[in-house]
């Protein structure tokens, strides 16, 4: 409707239309107005309560971070990334229980998915699971085994791991599997700069006191001069019968006399005798003196070591773990240095052929107790065992 009067001058005239538009726009103000208002009084009322301000603070971050991640430039819904998830669990934390369902967390079908999938085997995890308590599982060696098996380790340095094991089991009858050795000694034993030889006072007192060999192999004194040494053991226990000695060229008489000297002191003599196709063995004497003793020869197979296990991995521990370890001036030296090592080997080194067990294990030994046992030295402190204390 349109109205005929003429304005007078420095009057305005406003059509109604405007006039109806300007008014609902002021209403729509005015409803904003107050609506903020309504917002921010509830703000201050939930800051004045107890752990407002970090829910409120918790919110505005989450929403503001979700509005960032659904503005990246991208066609279809955006990843979450492994930060976006950390601020979405940190800021959950943080809200009011109240407030979750208020605030819209992105998500994708796949993870709501995988979600009800978790929920689920956690139901029936919780349904069919026993509900008794649980045995415990195993808690690994004690303190003092492991005090005992690093102890042992640093005293005889060149001991591997299943040489320990058993020379735990036979000290203290714990039974130790090697690879717990292992995981012990990569954990604690820390191997010291000189732990590959022997110490300077053992040195010399080997020195001093002289050495020791083993078997029919030839040896070098600290004065370079050459001895023959004949060991005989028993195949069968493993037990070093004893050794025979001589200083230069060996013969026929020589080598009787060597086998003699070592096994002295035995009433009983074996009915075969196993050797190698040594010419020292084809001597007149020697055949006689077996004829003597009443011993039946048996060869190996010709330049075949394996067929002569037993010696030949005695040689190479003697050779191991004694000779090449100390030297000696003169034949008693070494016979004294020999007679020690055939004591310790017979009666406190382990032996895998034997289950852990010595090779002369006839009479019983006290069982060690792990906290309370002490050191026995054995070649002059060249090896040391646990024993009972």
């Amino acid at each position: 409707m349109r109205s005929d009067r003429v304005p007078v001058r420095g009057e305005l005239l406003i059509c109604p239309e405007f006039r109806e538009f300007s008014v609902s726009r002021y209403d729509k103000e005015m409803r904003d107005l107050v609506t903020l208002f309504v917002h921010l009084f509830t703000t201050v009322a939930r800051l004045a309560s107890p752990g407002g301000v970090r829910s409120v603070v918790a919110e505005s971050v989450l929403v503001k971070h979700q509005l960032l991640i659904l503005n990246r430039s991208r066609q279809r819904a955006p990843n979450l990334r492994l930060s976006d998830r950390i601020v979405a669990g940190w800021c959950t934390l943080l809200m009011r229980p109240s407030r979750l369902l208020r605030s819209a967390i992105v998500l994708k079908p796949s993870t709501l998915l995988y979600l009800h999938h978790i929920l689920t085997k956690r139901k029936y995890r919780l349904l069919f699971s026993p509900k008794g308590k649980r045995k415990p599982g195993p808690k690994g060696p004690s303190k003092e085994l492991i005090d005992a098996i690093v102890a042992t380790k640093q005293r005889n340095p060149s001991w591997g791991c299943p040489r320990i094991a058993q020379q735990i089991a036979l000290a203290f009858g714990v039974p130790v599997d090697k690879d717990v050795v292992r995981r012990v000694l990569a954990t604690h034993y820390q191997p010291k700069p000189d732990a590959g030889g022997p110490s300077w006072l053992t040195f010399l007192g080997h020195i001093k006191d002289s050495l020791w060999s083993a078997d029919l192999f030839r040896c070098e004194s600290a004065a370079l001069r050459t001895h023959w040494i004949l060991v005989v053991m028993d195949q069968y226990t493993r037990r070093i019968i004893g050794f025979g000695l001589h200083a230069g060229a060996v013969d026929g008489i020589a080598f009787c006399r060597m086998f003699n000297h070592a096994i002295r002191g035995h009433r009983s003599i074996p009915k075969y005798l196993s050797s190698d196709n040594d010419p020292l063995y084809r001597f007149h004497q020697w055949q006689a003196n077996l004829r003597i003793l009443d011993v039946a020869e048996i060869k190996t197979v010709p330049y075949v070591p394996l067929s002569h296990p037993f010696v030949e991995r005695l040689i190479g521990t003697l050779r191991r773990e004694c000779l090449d370890r100390m030297l000696f001036w003169t034949t008693a030296d070494l016979e004294s240095k020999l007679l020690d090592f055939q004591t310790y080997f017979n009666h406190h080194r382990t032996h895998s052929a034997r289950a852990g067990r010595p090779p002369d294990d006839a009479l019983p030994r006290p069982v060690a107790n792990l906290q309370s046992y002490r050191w026995e030295s054995h070649c002059r402190g060249l090896y040391q065992t646990p024993i009972a204390a």
